[in-house]
């Protein structure tokens, strides 16, 4: 989708998001055509302002004079382009220099700083990874500790000095979450797929995290707003703070609310993230735009979709049920494709299962699937559902498959 900047070589290098993407792009050549292919009207001021990134930050390595001037001569006719009054005119070949000198200078340093900016919540989550079959919890001190229980609650007390694990009333473990003097627990809670967790936070708040999910957040909130790190899937039900709004952020957007209930689907292996909102008001915002980032206020029973790099989001109305039922061990679907039903199902069970035939694995299906039991029950359901049948390979894969013709 072609879109419009209205900016300037200068306005971009000083532009945050438009720094960092350049700093962590991994594909530099690839990101800037599809920039420049996204702001046609804008694609030279964003080149220059990328190559310019670009090369200084490279080590060791100072600015080649062609690069110097090339850039140089963007902004001299930037700069006449500007109404002036005619005193100011003999300055802006001396300013214009000193502005290029200057961002030289201090480019290094900027990037730096951006570096340190990075949300510490989000960095926790990065940076923490666990390829384990049961769920884990992440400490303050770093170390990790399986959790013996599947679908338990983890609550955290006020003082965020322990962590309690209930099975039920009667079975319960404690953990010690001591935090070193002066600095934020931080605290994650890693839920592999097959399982699910639900997890009360120190302000009230619920959260049931779904299978493949993980959540970061502090032991105990303090500043201005109550902020958490979502991977996956989760339920939250947000104890309201007017004072202290809730933010859960995850890779592409960031949902803001007070006191609300409301599901998010933000999984790393899928292109599309979701927010359906079931009573409250939330205000949602993209992340990955870069410099046309919206933000959206829903009410209940609107979902917001968005497709990373695709362009506008979509808000529309929806059936909440269909979105929020794996909570209670039921899937609900509406003319869905089947390999979309079969995605969720492998998330649930961890189990592979493939679709014979792509007319098959696109067939619309509507109808409900029974999660709270057995895998190869849900299976059963599954192939009646679709009037199908399912067969297991020696490799224990799951096929489903049309019905044999008589």
């Amino acid at each position: 989708m072609v879109k419009k900047l209205n900016t300037d070589f200068l306005s971009l290098l000083k532009n945050e998001k438009f720094i960092r993407l350049v700093q962590q792009s991994e594909n530099p050549p690839k990101l800037l055509e599809r920039l420049r292919a996204r702001y046609p009207d804008d694609a030279e001021a964003v080149r220059y302002a990328f190559e310019f990134i670009r090369t200084n930050m490279q080590e060791k390595r100072e600015m080649e004079p062609d690069d110097f001037n090339r850039i140089l001569n963007n902004i001299l006719r930037h700069a006449k382009n500007r109404k002036r009054a005619k005193t100011q005119r003999i300055f802006i070949s001396y300013l214009s220099r000193a502005a290029v000198v200057l961002l030289i200078l201090s480019l290094g340093t900027l990037l730096v700083i951006n570096q340190l900016k990075v949300d510490s919540i989000e960095q926790f989550a990065q940076t923490i990874t666990d390829d384990s079959s049961q769920s884990v919890i992440v400490l303050s001190d770093g170390t990790k500790r399986l959790l013996k229980y599947d679908d338990s609650v983890i609550e955290y007390d006020s003082d965020a000095q322990e962590v309690v694990v209930r099975k039920d009333e009667n079975e319960a473990e404690r953990i010690e979450n001591r935090k070193e003097l002066g600095k934020q627990v931080l605290n994650q809670i890693i839920v592999p797929y097959g399982q699910k967790q639900t997890i009360a936070l120190s302000d009230g708040t619920v959260i049931q995290l779904n299978a493949g999910s993980s959540l970061t957040f502090p032991a105990k909130f303090t500043g201005k707003s109550r902020d958490v790190y979502l991977k996956g899937e989760g339920y939250f039900e947000v104890h309201k703070n007017e004072n202290l709004p809730f933010i859960v952020k995850t890779e592409y957007m960031n949902v803001k609310v007070l006191g609300t209930s409301f599901n998010i689907s933000a999984y790393n292996d899928e292109k599309t993230v979701s927010t359906v909102l079931v009573e409250g008001k939330v205000k949602v915002a993209t992340k990955d735009r870069m410099f046309l980032n919206d933000e959206y206020v829903m009410k209940p029973g609107e979902g917001f979709f968005y497709t990373a790099g695709s362009g506008k989001p979509v808000l529309e109305s929806v059936d909440v049920n269909d979105y929020i039922s794996w909570k209670d061990g039921i899937f609900i679907f509406t003319e869905k494709p089947l390999v979309e039903i079969v995605r969720r199902v492998k998330k649930y069970y961890n189990k592979p299962i493939q679709i014979e035939g792509e007319e098959l694995a696109h067939t619309l299906v509507t109808g409900k699937l029974d999660i709270s039991g057995d895998f190869e029950l849900a299976m059963q359901y599954l192939a009646k559902t679709i009037e199908g049948r399912y067969e297991k390979t020696p490799d224990d894969v799951f096929v489903l498959k049309t019905p044999v013709l008589q």
